[in-house]
């Protein structure tokens, strides 16, 4: 697996809004046409396969730099946890493809935080077959500071799982805190939820440390939010979503959501 700094920028995100605009005939817009379902739309010409694509969303605000109980009792900040699990979660989807190699598994790890005139949100882990081996050094080097543009990040994982054509696509949202910068997830989850159901992605949010209900609309469009507030509950509730739905296993439901 190897480790790129390429994301989707906002001029090319404006772009692809501009261009999928132009396909729709001016006789077949009844209603006005939302840019967020039009850029949502976009995918990339890729012959399709059967497969499993996700995009693991982890928040490296500045607000991560706090600190929650961990599975032990102590005290630990939050972004050490949030590596941890990341790493977890590349290796679930390691051991899951060893186990079924007749089954195409593809994993990536963002981060999404707003620091000055930076991309919002970074690939740390290339959006390729899993090898946690080689994803730990990049994960651990992740740093919180910064916004929370959630909506942002939502959009960019979309738009690169496209790419993949893969049949089954999904993105994972691991944040402590509320949409501060650019779209609200709720606004991202609605228009997704819009468009033809073979272009969608599954969405999934764990809320860290923070109210699951700030997220009532992400739910509301369809998306499954659960909570976490401790190093073991986000363990817990990790292994729920990749076993029982992303990785397609009989899940197991955490004791607390």
């Amino acid at each position: 697996m190897r480790f790129i700094g390429r994301a989707v920028a906002p001029v090319l995100v404006l772009s692809l809004l501009t261009a999928c605009q132009g396909q729709v005939p001016v006789s077949q817009r009844t209603q006005p046409v939302n840019p967020l379902e039009v850029t949502l739309r976009y995918h990339a010409a890729v012959a399709r396969q059967d497969g499993i694509a996700a995009a693991v969303l982890m928040d490296t605000s500045g607000s991560m730099s706090g600190s929650v109980t961990d599975f032990d009792g102590q005290s630990r900040p939050k972004i050490e946890i949030a590596r941890r699990a990341a790493i977890d979660c590349v290796r679930q989807f390691e051991d899951y493809s060893r186990k079924n190699p007749d089954r195409k598994v593809l994993v990536g790890i963002y981060e999404f935080s707003a620091r000055d005139k930076a991309q919002s949100c970074r690939q740390v882990v290339r959006l390729g077959l899993p090898d946690s081996a080689a994803a730990t050094p990049a994960i651990n080097a992740m740093m919180p500071s910064g916004g929370t543009p959630i909506g942002n990040a939502m959009i960019q994982a979309k738009l690169e799982l496209d790419l993949t054509g893969m049949s089954r696509r999904h993105i994972l949202v691991i944040t402590d805190g509320q949409n501060n910068r650019g779209y609200s997830p709720g606004d991202v989850a609605s228009a997704l939820s819009r468009i033809p159901e073979e272009e969608r992605a599954s969405l999934y949010f764990i809320a860290f440390d923070t109210g699951a209900d700030q997220f009532n609309a992400v739910k509301d469009a369809g998306g499954l939010v659960l909570a976490a507030s401790s190093g073991g509950d986000l363990k817990q509730t990790l292994d729920f979503v990749l076993t029982g739905k992303i990785l397609v296993e009989q899940p197991v439901a955490p004791a607390s959501r």
